[in-house]
């Protein structure tokens, strides 16, 4: 694709899995991955059916909530959403386009769409480069396909083609719970205590389909590249590990460390995951002893 000096300012394709049923693709962006002196980020979900959003919490930024009708006319708004504000949790009926101030430490949530007659969209704004939360969950919680397949490390190992590289520290506790290979790449979670997958339907303007969904410490993914393949470097915060450089990507509700690690006739990209209630040094300090 041609690019012009422009294309620095343009965020291609930031995407996310929504969070809430039913599961379908929406657009994510917060600024500290890509114009870090910036405050500014941006949800954008389309609702199509009743649904619940979210657990009382606060954040220690301002935001806006953006409550807009149909994507043909922004004036239909057919359907109706409770918001609870404060911590009393006092109930606001939402039955027009509407916006909505929520400051900095107010409690806020869930958000109910009792009715929805046409399709709505919802925009929540947040006044802050990197989002965070109150209640922040403990864990890193990722999605793979039903077509994964578990393995052990050695057959991890004769997937990728090369030995699986591993990291020689780990929090107390931390074991490796279950590996599986997906596409191109092998999957790593470890926890305290065996893992548990569900089964969630997801969505888009394509296809229908299920994936599992679980909930670990720690998710690896690994992906080996031989020599003189292109690899696609990670927007995030430059950060060194080890003799190698990285990239710390913020996400949502998690962080992920990224690294290329050399070998003999190529090189392993790794993105190490783990909730953000986990210290960036803690992470740091897990990636650095990959060997």
């Amino acid at each position: 694709m041609e690019t012009t000096p422009y294309e620095k300012y343009i965020v291609r394709e930031p995407l996310s899995w929504n969070i809430f049923p039913p599961y379908t693709p929406r657009l994510l962006f917060d600024s500290k991955n890509y114009f870090p002196e910036m405050d500014f980020g941006i949800r954008y979900t389309y609702i199509n059916e009743p649904i619940q959003m979210e657990r009382p919490h606060a954040h220690d930024f301002d935001q806006f909530f953006c409550f807009m009708g149909t994507p043909e006319d922004q004036r239909v708004f057919d359907g109706d959403v409770e918001l609870y504000l404060g911590e009393e949790e006092t109930k606001n009926i939402i039955n027009s386009a509407s916006v909505v101030y929520v400051p900095k430490g107010m409690v806020h949530c869930p958000i109910i769409w009792k009715r929805v007659s046409q399709p709505m969209m919802f925009i929540n704004i947040v006044l802050i480069s990197s989002y965070t939360r109150s209640d922040q969950q403990e864990g890193y919680f990722d999605r793979i396909e039903l077509t994964a397949k578990e393995v052990n490390m050695e057959e991890a190992a004769r997937f990728l083609g090369v030995a699986v590289p591993q990291p020689g520290y780990l929090p107390e506790g931390y074991v490796v719970q279950d590996i599986y290979t997906q596409d191109d790449a092998v999957k790593i979670y470890l926890a305290e205590n065996p893992i548990e997958k569900r089964i969630i339907n997801m969505g888009d303007a394509g296809e229908s389909r299920q994936q599992y969904t679980l909930q670990c410490k720690i998710g690896i993914t690994i992906s080996w590249h031989p020599e003189g393949e292109d690899v696609t470097r990670a927007i995030g915060e430059s950060t060194d590990v080890g003799k190698y450089q990285g990239v710390i990507i913020d996400r949502e509700q998690h962080y992920q460390l990224w690294w290329l690690m050399p070998g003999k006739s190529g090189q392993c990209e790794i993105a190490l995951a783990a909730g953000k209630k986990m210290p960036l040094d803690e992470l740091k300090k897990i990636a650095q002893s990959f060997k």
